[in-house]
């Protein structure tokens, strides 16, 4: 069926059940970025493909919101049905509340409850109210979407071993009680896949790219339930749960129990993290209170204890040994003159990833993006649809692994052969803002939103700028994006053992893209009589590539500092590989001279 066939069909659903509109999120149950296939109905419904966007039906029109990232591809996949696209922060653009706040009177807007956030739900039912319109919490994609909709994923869940994790279950639990205790609460429910994995050691593969398995965690005073069918677990796992005094319980069973009582009487809510459907059950229930606050687990996890910072940094040390390769094999093959794509620079990175020590697959699909193709900021090349790599221009290589000592991402912009001054001056540009950010000294307090505009300022004096963050929170051998802390809007403190990735860039459309991106560990700088100042370190080693630098564009200190970075980058891994590697590698971190 075709977006205009499928919609017609929701449509005529819509009229038996008098809904004037529906949503259809990017979601699940837990709120996550990265979704199990069987909850990508916006995806099945509009065939855009990007990871994030919202569908909005009703009677007379189809629209899709989606932000900065996606407008490219989203045009290109909208063209030719009949769903409009909606670019979120544009001027002129209503937001999916506004929308309907001023498009639906005295009607019903639909939404699956279990896919929205109780956050979201009061804030659209204000703009409905004021309207005369209701949201009520109704599926109606099951009845729609019933040939080859994928099963809902239940892979084995295994224990992280502590020596990974750096701390017990029975450690990380006493300590979201003393922060449930400070907050004037006895319990609260965790939604959001990561928080669970990092709290029980669990991880499992539910998820593409993402180690968790589906479940959900409730912490009281005294007890803690996971809700997980217990025939997942292997027998490490298991055994582990009960010597941690966690009780697993059926998966489903958890709706019944909020209802009905779980031994708390205040219960701590982050309406952002939980859904509309799972907080209305909490709510219908006499006996607790509930008090809003923010979600525990997601502050407590942001901050790496000392065991994983230090394996944060091996895994990278084998992620910058595998790109080595990579790249050694992609330049000896084109050098070859053997005709090769996109997809095939995919596999050679999975490749090199898979040889490397706990490998545990990658932390997101990677993006070899060449030319025009790297201006959408998430394009994805498949093994039907790629394009041919040229030995001119650029080839972007956004990727990164899952290892049982961390997460990695990392993009690098490589020079494919002759380049234009455009190409070369945005390069340098982006470097450039890229140092601002991995050589900033900041006192304590400092957010990544207060950091954000040092970066953005090297490409706003040039009338440009890129429409995302420049960093997110990476977690883990968990989410590659990780809260709370990024580099845009977040006003969250940055404090050691935070990760967070640097990756400014420029994006022309039709012509290229251009992302330099490293993973960075926030670390204690000098003390003084201002207070503590802190710094970044690169967690990243893997050189960045100076074919395209204009030296007369960057200042004395931002060429020391990318010396300096190639010669750690030279020293960290150079041990590691054999001669011809290690000449490669020698090349490729020669120092730059500045004009």
């Amino acid at each position: 069926m075709t977006a205009a066939e499928k919609i017609d069909i929701l449509r005529r659903k819509m009229a038996e059940l008098g809904v004037d509109a529906v949503i259809l999120p990017t979601s699940d149950p837990h709120m996550s970025e990265y979704i199990p296939a069987y909850w990508e109905s916006r995806c099945w419904f509009s065939g855009f493909t990007g990871d994030a966007g919202t569908l909005v039906v009703t009677k007379e029109a189809s629209l899709l919101w989606t932000d900065g990232r996606f407008f490219i591809q989203a045009d290109q996949q909208l063209t030719g049905t009949p769903i409009q696209l909606m670019k979120m922060r544009e001027s002129g653009v209503p937001t999916v509340d506004e929308y309907l706040g001023e498009h639906i009177h005295n009607g019903k807007v639909a939404v699956d409850g279990r896919l929205y956030s109780e956050k979201d739900a009061e804030s659209l039912q204000e703009k409905l109210s004021a309207a005369g319109s209701m949201l009520v919490s109704l599926d109606l994609v099951a009845e729609i979407w019933t040939k080859d909709r994928p099963a809902l994923p239940a892979t084995p869940v295994w224990l992280l071993e502590e020596r990974y994790a750096g701390k017990s279950c029975v450690d990380k639990l006493s300590e979201v009680r003393m922060k449930l205790k400070a907050a004037g609460a006895d319990a609260q429910l965790y939604s959001l896949l990561d928080d669970v994995a990092w709290a029980t050691n669990l991880r499992a593969s539910d998820i593409d790219y993402n180690p968790f398995a589906i479940a959900f965690l409730l912490v009281t005073g005294k007890n803690a339930f996971l809700y997980l069918d217990a025939d997942r677990l292997e027998a490490p796992a298991a055994d582990y749960m009960k010597q941690s005094g966690v009780e697993v319980r059926p998966y489903k069973q958890l709706a019944d129990d909020l209802k009905t009582g779980f031994g708390a009487e205040r219960v701590l809510v982050s309406k952002s993290d939980i859904s509309f459907n799972l907080y209305s059950c909490m709510a219908q229930n006499q006996e607790v209170q509930l008090i809003e606050g923010k979600d525990l687990i997601t502050y407590l996890k942001a901050a790496k204890n000392p065991t994983e910072c230090a394996n944060m940094r091996t895994c990278h040390i084998y992620d910058g040994i595998a790109l080595v390769r990579f790249k050694m094999e992609l330049e000896r093959r084109m050098a070859a003159g053997e005709a090769l794509t996109e997809w095939d620079a995919v596999e050679i990175a999975h490749k090199y990833r898979a040889q490397m020590p706990g490998n545990c697959g990658e932390s997101f699909a990677t993006i070899a993006a060449y030319g025009p193709n790297a201006a959408m900021m998430h394009y994805g090349p498949t093994q039907e649809k790629h394009a041919s790599l040229q030995p001119k221009g650029f080839l972007l290589v956004d990727s990164g692994g899952q290892y049982l000592t961390g997460t990695t991402d990392i993009t690098r912009t490589f020079v494919m052969g002759p380049l234009t001054k455009e190409e070369k001056e945005c390069y340098t540009w982006v470097l450039k803002s890229h140092i601002e950010i991995a050589d900033a000294v900041f006192p304590d307090g400092t957010t990544g939103k207060d950091l954000d505009a040092i970066a953005r300022v090297q490409v706003w004096k040039h009338g440009l700028d890129y429409r995302c963050g420049t960093g997110h929170g990476v977690g883990y051998l968990g989410a590659v994006h990780e809260g709370p802390h990024s580099f845009r809007s977040s006003t969250v403190p940055l404090v050691p053992g935070m990760t967070i990735t640097d990756e400014p860039g420029l994006y022309m459309e039709g012509k290229f893209g251009i992302r330099t991106e490293n993973t960075l560990e926030v670390v204690k700088n000098k003390k003084t009589e201002y207070g503590q100042f802190y710094a970044f370190r690169p967690l990243t080693v893997f050189p960045i590539d100076t074919e395209a630098i204009l030296p007369e564009l960057l200042s004395k200190e931002e060429a020391a500092y990318l010396n300096a970075y190639h010669q750690r980058v030279y020293e960290t891994l150079a041990p590691n590989l054999n001669q011809p590697e290690q000449d490669w590698l020698k090349h490729a971190c020669r120092p730059l001279m500045n004009k």
